[in-house]
């Protein structure tokens, strides 16, 4: 006994058990129908179309294509899912569905791609072409349906669903779908190729003033009052995860996008608006450049993520500063993880964000326990260097180097100088309490110092003093990696060590600063003229800068003016005098030393810096047997080898030392 038909809800409804697509019968009927009319003695292929949409229906008995168009034409605004609400949102009418219908099918169908390629046949294509598709609409929905201008016209084309390829006539070009947007309009779960799904994470890792600040944004991008949110900040600071936490308020699904994506797909504002999505688009912009926003169709909320000085241009935008959390919050995140008071309000005064927090000190508490130790202060500097690395080595090479006070010889004037730079860099954040309104608008927690003097004199052992005494990771800026000969790319890599220094909080060490800092000069040539550009986009940024940046250099008067005001320290670094080279000999030999009296002797006559007597005692160190102090012989032939590397004699009262 034959099955009666079913209602014909079932192939369009897009919920059906078998994930079939929309109006997968109706397209499948309609295609062997229009075979058959124009290929009617074969009716292989329509045989098959039919059969398919016979099990697509569940039926044994087809109705005809008549019957299908009228339950289709009943059926089409109620339509559920994806499909359906678009349907009805448009307007689109039965021919144009059908169509669409058509050229999704056949992107993911090879019996309706053979269908259409052998309907085009001899003409080369497995697509429809908009002539065989205008013809399918006359011959199925009547004559005059559309024509190819009506076609161009159709929201299908114009919101960018379905594509004309190619710069030929308008009825030759094929008609295509992005897979992905079938997909969606299918009601498929599959985020769109090339993004992601941005988790929700903790919320307690944002400010406190950002969670304040959710339901308001949330409320003006719901209301169409804003469209556009731009979320500035560092590296690793969670704007991510803010725009995670948007989406939760709007019912939505946060999903990373490629900047290059979005200017390139322009269906996926539709599939976002359809899927539930909102897109949050990553944006670098190189120094000096702007990103313009592509115009949106329809338009969306969608979110921007920003460095710092990225530039954007685009319309109803708002704008947000990430920021780190206060110093209260910091130490309550860094308290949640450490379980030590006293560890965590000294960890507190690193500016860095929630996440940042979170995984230096899982990082930190890891390495305390597979070194089965207390936590302590170095587990998370070792972290804290471990954070970012990567990136940052690219432009700057880490100073790994653990100096403390003991470990340095330096003037009286000088240490007092260092102990102020880094009481300073533990306060820089709360420094501006209770200040005067004229500080308070220039407020900045970045410190900038200089050391000046000659080499040897101890300027970057200084500077990985203080990096260890702020358990803060140091980096010496590459300048050959930083350098490029293309115009833009140097500010380029600049922005970028900045921003990556600032993320991670970490010291930046410019070592020969004068190559990079130099004055500026008159510029009657094109190559003068981009280093004084260079010099004032670096004296812009590193005022604006919020991390700790040291720079050295042999001579004051070869840094420009104008960065010496911006200075908050300079630090003279003199030669040694005679308790100073006294203190650097006895600090150098420790266990292996001669005599005190040799060490006298040599600090009243060799009037050589810190970083000269560091060569003298490693060259005779490794002359010398290791279990025994250095013999006077070998030391006096390193002192004789680092003369002449100087050009100078060694003073005449060393001669005595061998009698």
């Amino acid at each position: 006994m034959t099955k009666p038909p079913q209602p014909l809800a079932e192939s369009l409804n897009l919920q059906a058990p078998n994930r079939q697509q929309p109006l997968a019968a109706l397209v499948r009927v309609g295609l062997a129908e229009f075979w058959e009319r124009m290929m009617p003695g074969d009716t292989e292929l329509s045989e098959q179309l039919r059969q398919q949409a016979a099990r697509l229906l569940n039926v044994e008995v087809l109705p005809s294509w008549i019957q299908m168009r009228e339950h289709a034409v009943a059926q089409l605004h109620a339509l559920p899912g994806p499909f359906g609400h678009w349907l009805r949102e448009q307007q689109i009418d039965l021919p144009q569905a059908f169509l669409l219908a058509v050229v999704g099918s056949a992107e993911t169908d090879y019996l309706v791609t053979l269908t259409l390629s052998e309907l085009q046949a001899p003409n080369p294509g497995n697509r429809l072409a908009a002539h065989l598709a205008l013809t399918m609409l006359d011959e199925l929905f009547g004559a005059g349906t559309l024509d190819a201008l009506d076609l161009h016209a159709t929201p299908l084309v114009q919101q960018q669903v379905l594509l004309l390829e190619g710069s030929g006539p308008l009825s030759l070009r094929p008609l295509r779908i992005e897979p992905a947007l079938w997909s969606v309009l299918c009601g498929r779960p599959t985020i769109w190729p090339g993004c992601r799904v941005v988790a929700l994470t903790d919320r307690e890792l944002l400010p406190q003033r950002i969670r304040k600040q959710l339901p308001h944004l949330a409320t003006l991008l719901a209301k169409g009052e804003v469209r556009g949110l731009a979320i500035r900040g560092n590296s690793g600071c969670g704007r991510r995860a803010l725009a995670a936490e948007l989406a939760g308020l709007l019912g939505l699904t946060a999903i990373e996008v490629p900047s290059d994506l979005w200017q390139q797909q322009l269906a996926l504002p539709l599939a976002c608006q359809l899927a539930g999505w909102l897109p949050v688009i990553k944006v670098q912009v190189a120094a000096g450049e702007s990103w313009q926003l592509p115009a949106i169709q329809p338009n969306i909320a969608h979110v921007i993520v920003l460095g710092m000085t990225d530039a954007v241009s685009g319309q109803d935008l708002l704008e947000l500063e990430m920021g780190v959390p206060d110093e209260a919050e910091r130490r309550q995140l860094w308290a949640r993880y450490l379980a030590d008071p006293e560890l965590a309000r000294r960890a507190a005064s690193a500016l860095l964000s929630g996440p940042v927090i979170q995984k230096v000190a899982r990082n930190a508490v890891l390495r305390a326990e597979q070194s089965r130790s207390v936590l302590n202060a170095e587990h998370i500097a070792q972290a804290r260097r471990d954070l970012g690395a990567e990136r940052l080595r690219l432009l700057a090479e880490p100073v790994r180097r653990r100096v403390e006070r003991e470990a340095v010889v330096f003037p009286p004037l000088v240490e007092q100088y260092l102990h102020d730079f880094i009481a300073r860099a533990h306060s820089r954040e709360s420094l501006w309490e209770a200040l005067g309104v004229t500080l308070q608008a220039s407020r900045n927690a970045g410190l900038r110092a200089l050391f000046v003097g000659d080499s040897g004199t101890g300027k970057t052992l200084a500077a990985s003093y203080v990096a260890t005494a702020l358990g803060a990771p140091l980096y010496c800026v590459d300048l050959a990696a930083i350098m490029n000969k293309y115009v833009g790319e140097s500010e380029k890599n600049l922005g970028l060590l900045l921003d990556l220094a600032a993320a991670a909080d970490a010291i930046l060490l410019f070592d020969e600063a004068d190559s990079l800092f130099g004055r500026r000069t008159e510029a009657q040539q094109s190559g003068e003229r981009y280093a004084n550009m260079l010099t004032n986009f670096l004296l812009t940024r590193i005022e604006n800068h919020p991390g700790i940046t040291i720079l050295t250099t042999n001579s004051r008067e070869r840094i420009d003016n104008a960065f010496t005001r911006r200075l908050d320290a300079i630090v003279d670094f003199p030669m040694p005098g005679f308790q100073e080279r006294l203190d650097l000999w006895r600090s150098h030999f420790g266990q292996r030393s001669p005599s005190d009296d040799l060490c006298k002797t040599l600090a009243s006559y060799c009037d050589i810096s810190g970083g000269q007597i560091r060569n003298v005692v490693l060259t005779a160190a490794g002359c010398s047997p290791a279990d025994q102090p250095i013999g006077i012989e070998t030391l006096l032939s390193a002192l004789q080898r680092e003369y002449q590397k100087l050009g100078r004699n060694p003073p005449a009262q060393l001669k005595q030392l061998r009698s």
